[in-house]
């Protein structure tokens, strides 16, 4: 039986198709898509909620959200003080600036979730929270903070900003 040439055509291109080399630029599977993976959740220092993969790597991205069932902000205070410091016959003086606020973080999940608070420090100030960020990239500080589901977890980020005044001579 001969069949029409018209109905060998699909199945000549679908064969030639398959036979090709396959596609050597698939990235490298990193487990993120398995059921029992930790789900990541990147978080900005607003609270909001980043799409998508790293979010510090440059590229087009999604834009954050916001979902206070997820994170939202509590305790966010800005303070300063004088703090002073002798050595010798001087007096070392610095007005001190405090800014700090706690994430309060939620797993909604039913499986363990990871969520990664990314904080921007400006040059001339430092962290001053404990935990101590795992890790620093470029000028954002990086808290992972894990969470079973269901759990409410809070991460407490203070930052520190100490500017000099003129040192005094303390007379004996």
């Amino acid at each position: 039986m001969k069949l029409p040439s018209l109905l060998l055509l699909p199945f000549a291109a679908t064969l030639a198709l398959a036979q090709q080399a396959p596609d050597t630029a698939r990235p490298a599977y990193d487990g993120s898509a398995s059921p029992d993976a930790v789900k990541q959740i990147y978080i900005d220092q607003d609270c909001r909620i980043l799409p998508g993969g790293n979010p510090i790597l440059p590229g087009k991205r999604d834009k954050p959200f916001s979902d206070p069932v997820i994170c939202h902000l509590e305790s966010i205070a800005n303070s300063s003080h004088m703090e002073e410091k002798i050595v010798g016959n001087e007096l070392y003086r610095s007005r001190v600036y405090i800014a700090e606020q706690q994430f309060v973080l939620q797993n909604i999940s039913d499986g363990e979730a990871k969520f990664i608070v990314e904080v921007p420090i400006n040059s001339d100030w430092v962290i001053d929270s404990d935990p101590q960020p795992a890790s620093t990239e470029g000028d954002v500080a990086v808290f992972p903070v894990y969470a079973q589901p269901g759990e409410i977890v809070r991460l407490h980020v203070g930052m520190r900003h100490a500017q000099p005044l003129k040192t005094k001579t303390i007379k004996d």
